[in-house]
Order: structure tokens, then C-alpha cells, then sequence
């Protein structure tokens, strides 16, 4: 993939890979969400995980990856024990948890970006895969 993506490109790219199943996430579709990502996360000016889980355990697992990857210190979390279908969110900007049961079939990390200004880039996307960092 060039290293020169639009934001239409990055969009696109990530348009067409959300939502892979274990077996459709190769790496090189991995290294392209990454490059995405990684390009679109620069665009904006803050950005929001939700993650959606079977367990507590694994949603902060995912999130302490991503988190760790966009270079976001995670606060301690005191978080409800969930083994059937959670839904983490972590707003960076307040360092607040956010936690419920979720009992939909979709497990993967949802990314919103946000800006501060106008110019600026706003968009949500997802899911991928918990372990892609």
C-alpha cells in the first residue's frame, strides 16, 4: 500500500475491512487497517474505543493494546466482572470507563475520531479485530 493516502483512500480501506472474521484478517489486510488508521487517527484531535467483548478481561486487554499503540496512558480501571458479552467504552479525553452487558454478535474494537475544529476530521470506524495491536 503507498504511504500516501486521502483521507477518501484511509475511509475506503477501512469501509472494506471492518468487520473481518478470525479467518479473513490476514496480515496484510491487517497491516492495511493499521496504515489506515494510523493515518486517519492523525487527522483528528482526540479519539474514543468501544470495544465489544465476550469478557471484561479480554475488552481491556484489546484496550490496553490499541491505547498503548495510539500512545494513551490507561488509568486504573475498576470495572464490573462481564463473561457473557461486554461493551467497554474509554473516553481518553476524561480518562472515564464506561461499561455494560452486550448481547450482540459483534467482538471487535469501534474507533471514533473527533476534532476540535471545523477543518478538522470526525468519523467512526470498525470493528476490528481485538488483536490487532
Amino acid at each position: 500500500m503507498s504511504n500516501n493516502l486521502t483521507i477518501a483512500d484511509a475511509e475506503r480501506i477501512l469501509w472494506e475491512l471492518s468487520d473481518l472474521d478470525r479467518e479473513s484478517a490476514t496480515l496484510e489486510r491487517r497491516s492495511q487497517i493499521c496504515e489506515a488508521l494510523d493515518y486517519l487517527t492523525k487527522q483528528a484531535d482526540y479519539h474514543i474505543f468501544g470495544i465489544c467483548a465476550d469478557t471484561t478481561t479480554e475488552a481491556l486487554q484489546a484496550l490496553q493494546n490499541y491505547a498503548a499503540h495510539f500512545r494513551y496512558e490507561l488509568p486504573d480501571a475498576d470495572l464490573p466482572a462481564i463473561g457473557d458479552g461486554i461493551y467497554l467504552k474509554y473516553n481518553p479525553r476524561s480518562r472515564r470507563y464506561h461499561s455494560d452487558n452486550y448481547k450482540g454478535t459483534y467482538r471487535g474494537v469501534l474507533l471514533s475520531l473527533h476534532t476540535d475544529f471545523a477543518d478538522g476530521y470526525s468519523g467512526t470506524h470498525g470493528h476490528f479485530p481485538l488483536d490487532l495491536f
